[in-house]
């Protein structure tokens, strides 16, 4: 998956098993109309808007099925908000031979924002396999309010797998406080950012190259997650897996996060300084009430390429 400009809260593309069965399945097509019923290859929806207008309509109590098909989808925008507690899957049909293609045309748009799901009895479980995302100001973000029901999304307990984040970068100064002044970017840039109490995430197995921030950061209490067996080439501004909060506020450092068993190479910027593979940044008491705190990171089995 591919991902350029600035993206924020925990984003991610999902590798996962097959959906439970029985499902009720959609299709969606480039070549689609939303004025279709999306119910076969040959009647597919267009927008994952009309998608969701489909299923909000029915209300489907079982999995829910999107068969995205190959192609390229330009300018697509949507804030999800059916939840069903059953897995929700975005896949192309069995047998493509390429990746479905959602392409942001550098817009500012963000792709895929998901509501929130207020029950906790009812996880949000969306499931995103096998499709290629670029071009958009913000990529995948999975929910920023706590809400109680934002989980299992294969945010907290997240699984992401087996990804490629590739290009994850500003492409141009902006003036991002309105000051009348363009500032420099590219280490703004993170391609996975697990903030306010996002926990217990797995980030495996995925491919970073040519990330301009650090490449993963947690922030706020987003405690006891795990970042093993990733691949980081030319990625990290200052170090490949961070923890940040500002020196001063009343937001709390992470704990208990786990780099096992990654491989990295330099940083964006070249190498990265003696120690800071891994670093941490703001007070590591705060909030503790005086008692002991677990270390912020804990990192093993680090291979430097």
């Amino acid at each position: 998956m591919h991902f350029s400009r600035k993206w924020a809260a925990l984003c991610s593309v999902l590798a996962l098993g097959p959906a439970l069965v029985p499902a009720t399945t959609l299709y969606m097509s480039p070549s689609g109309s939303d004025s279709n019923t999306g119910a076969s290859a040959t009647n597919a929806l267009k927008t994952l808007k009309g998608v969701l207008g489909k299923v909000t309509a029915a209300k489907p109590a079982d999995a829910v099925d999107i068969v995205v098909a190959e192609g390229t989808f330009v300018g697509q925008s949507v804030v999800w908000t059916y939840f069903n507690g059953k897995p929700i899957k975005f896949a192309p049909p069995a047998g493509a031979k390429t990746k479905p293609i959602f392409d942001g045309e550098g817009t500012g748009l963000a792709w895929f924002t998901m509501g929130d799901s207020a029950d906790a009895a009812v996880p949000t479980n969306l499931h995103f396999i096998g499709l290629n995302v670029t071009n958009y100001w913000l990529g995948l973000d999975l929910g920023r309010n706590k809400a109680p029901g934002n989980s299992q999304n294969e945010s907290s307990n997240n699984t992401i797998t087996g990804n490629r984040f590739h290009g994850v970068k500003n492409s141009n100064p902006a003036d991002s406080d309105g000051d009348g002044k363009n500032e420099d970017l590219t280490g703004y840039i993170h391609a996975i950012y697990a903030a306010h109490n996002s926990r217990g995430n797995v980030i495996a197995n995925n491919e970073f190259k040519q990330v301009t921030g650090d490449v993963v950061r947690t922030r706020d209490g987003s405690h006891d997650n795990l970042i093993e067996g990733n691949r980081f080439t030319t990625a990290g501004k200052y170090s490949a897996y961070s923890d940040w909060i500002a020196d001063t506020g009343n937001e709390c450092p992470s704990h208990g996060n786990r780099f096992k068993d990654n491989t990295v190479g330099d940083g964006y910027f070249g190498p990265f300084k003696a120690g800071y593979v891994t670093h941490v940044y703001g007070p590591d008491d705060r909030c503790s009430n005086g008692g002991t705190l677990p270390a912020r990171i804990i990192e093993t089995g680090t291979v430097i390429q």
